[in-house]
């Protein structure tokens, strides 16, 4: 009867004891992941600063003390393509991927970092899926419609900057694009509103305002373009095209013959040297102060040169854009990870 009580007691000690093992095993796993979500953080801290190496470092020691925390895997992914290493990026969103197939966050990452590595036709098909998981996210539709731009896909392009604008009317990115499709397109008096609402959230744009003086002249707004340009040349005193798009104005239109030599001067001094433009203004039927326009352009010799190979002046229509894609933005500890 001892020895079976013994033998009780002995298993009991061992079963307490591994109890008390498993308890001490959970404390430790609590304290690593509470450990973990405050490098997370801290990381996140670090990426506000734009100190993608330090956020780098917080999320990898996240990651070391909690594998499971989605993220910091996002984030640690991200760090990478921000500070330029695609590839790792690349790999490091595959390998947490590959547990989680669907995760749209991870899926942005790295469709950012093909993007950015130059693999366009990737980061699209990347973007098409990223959006139909979460159709309310705005910035990865965005950068859906931007490569289906470029790669010429216009209407596709326009459908998702509308419906961007349905979920966020304000947006102005989107509100830009679309204004330059639609101006493109030949529906100038479509894309002033919306080239207007980019710039009222950007007001020192100039690559705006002169897609919106642009749009205003094609439009009919005259008067409007008028002081477009003017307000460019002011922020852009060295803007040869836009000092000569005003000249045209007000000579053509305002038949303002003094401000419109005036600026036509200003444009000849700080370098425009467009030929067609030059004769396209002299055949302007009503010009005003034609005879001093002409004797503007024979001094300044314009007809004997013609831009370089390749420029395509600002003022005869087109107006240069680079649209890049939005970044993605750093996941909180709060937000849903895997």
């Amino acid at each position: 009867m001892s020895r079976s009580r013994s033998g009780y007691r002995s298993a009991l000690l061992v079963l307490v004891a591994g109890m008390l093992a498993l308890a001490s095993l959970s404390c430790a796993t609590d304290q690593s992941r509470r450990q973990a979500a405050g490098w997370t953080e801290l990381g996140n801290a670090w990426a506000e600063l734009g100190r993608w190496d330090k956020a780098g470092d917080a999320w990898s020691r996240a990651m070391a003390l909690d594998p499971g925390q989605g993220v910091a895997s996002y984030n640690l992914s991200r760090a990478l393509a921000e500070a330029g290493k695609y590839d790792e990026s690349i790999a490091k969103s595959d390998e947490y991927l590959a547990t989680d197939p669907d995760n749209a966050a991870v899926l942005t990452v790295k469709a950012y970092a093909l993007y950015k590595s130059g693999r366009d036709a990737e980061a699209l098909s990347l973007y098409e899926r990223v959006v139909t998981l979460n159709g309310g996210d705005s910035a990865s539709m965005y950068n859906l419609a931007v490569l289906l731009e470029s790669a010429g896909r216009t209407a596709e392009a326009m459908e998702r900057y509308d419906a961007i604008l349905t979920l966020k009317p304000e947006d102005a990115p989107a509100s830009f694009r679309k204004g330059l499709l639609l101006a493109a397109a030949g529906d100038a008096a479509g894309a002033v509103p919306l080239l207007q609402r980019y710039l009222a959230a950007n007001a020192e744009s100039l690559e705006g305002r002169r897609a919106l003086a642009l749009a205003q002249v094609r439009a009919g707004n005259f008067m409007e373009a008028m002081e477009s340009y003017a307000a460019i040349v002011a922020k852009a005193p060295e803007d040869a095209e836009s000092w000569f798009a005003l000249a045209r104005l007000r000579l053509t239109v305002a038949e303002d013959g003094q401000g419109g030599l005036d600026a036509l001067q200003t444009a000849l001094k700080k370098g425009f040297k467009d030929k067609k433009q030059a004769t396209d203004l002299l055949a302007e039927p009503g010009l005003a102060a034609a005879d001093e326009v002409q004797k503007a352009f024979d001094e300044a010799a314009i007809f004997e040169d013609t831009p370089a190979s390749g420029e395509t002046p600002v003022a005869d229509g087109t107006v240069p854009t680079d649209p890049t894609l939005a970044s993605p933005t750093p996941e909180s500890t709060t937000t849903t990870g895997k």
